[in-house]
């Protein structure tokens, strides 16, 4: 008889609580760090696409500074395609801009193992404007036949002179701090100059003699990025993409 009663109260119980359940919400618990994700946080990584565009100057051309090559013969016989101008802006695509997406994901992005190269050739810098990410090496060289000395001056990383007397001449040098539009020089031909970008993330390039470039966004999520655009006669421009699918244009004209 007992034995038959908990039975019977048993299945009663079971169906209270199927009853219950199905008339009534019911409340989960979630366990801390399980929350459900953000549609950006949950994005997948993505291969391929590119945040691409042009950057114009469509205003009055700025005249630029001739210089002087005569205090290095090597630099007077081996420069080629006309003057040595300095400031320089022609009205249409503008080659040498720098392009950053702002806003990327903050977490450590691997650094490859590649080199930029930075060289020495015909007395000038190549190129003129380059982005590296933190701690990524710098592999300067010495393609002419001339005493070469070069001098970045940052404002937060480490400031480093080196000379390199010799053709063939390769150093390597890394920046361990992000830090945009560090300038390099030269004591020895102090018409030379560059600047790096040094970020902590991938998402840069740098304007070809088309005026165009592409940020490869492998990794990047898609949403809303602000884009910061640098010339180093015209200033900077802001703006800003969606991407999607991992890719978007953005265009800009400075005198827009």
């Amino acid at each position: 008889m007992l034995r038959i009663t908990l039975s019977a109260l048993f299945l009663a119980a079971v169906v209270y609580g199927v009853v219950y359940a199905g008339n009534e919400p019911v409340n989960e618990t979630v366990a801390p760090g399980t929350e459900p994700a953000s549609a950006s946080e949950a994005a997948p990584a993505r291969e391929g696409g590119a945040v691409s565009g042009t950057i114009t100057f469509g205003g009055q051309e700025v005249a630029g500074e001739e210089v002087d090559l005569s205090p290095d013969a090597y630099c007077v016989e081996h420069h080629s395609g006309g003057p040595y101008l300095i400031g320089e802006v022609k009205a249409g695509p503008q080659k040498d801009v720098f392009v950053q997406l702002v806003g990327v994901p903050d977490e450590k992005y691997e650094v490859p193992d590649t080199p930029v190269v930075l060289d020495q050739i015909e007395c000038t810098y190549v190129p003129h404007v380059f982005g590296v990410m933190k701690k990524q090496d710098i592999e300067i060289r010495n393609s002419d036949e001339t005493l070469h000395n070069i001098h970045p001056t940052p404002e937060s990383n480490k400031e480093f002179n080196l000379a390199m007397p010799n053709k063939g001449d390769v150093r390597n040098k890394s920046f361990r701090k992000a830090e945009d539009a560090i300038p390099f020089k030269s004591a020895v031909h102090p018409w030379m100059n560059a600047y790096c970008f040094v970020l902590e993330h991938p998402y840069f390039a740098v304007t070809d003699e088309n005026g165009t470039f592409s940020i490869d966004t492998t990794g990047l999520p898609d949403g809303d990025y602000e884009v910061k655009v640098w010339h180093e006669v015209l200033g900077e421009k802001d703006g800003s993409v969606t991407v999607a699918d991992g890719s978007a244009t953005f265009d800009v004209d400075f005198d827009g």
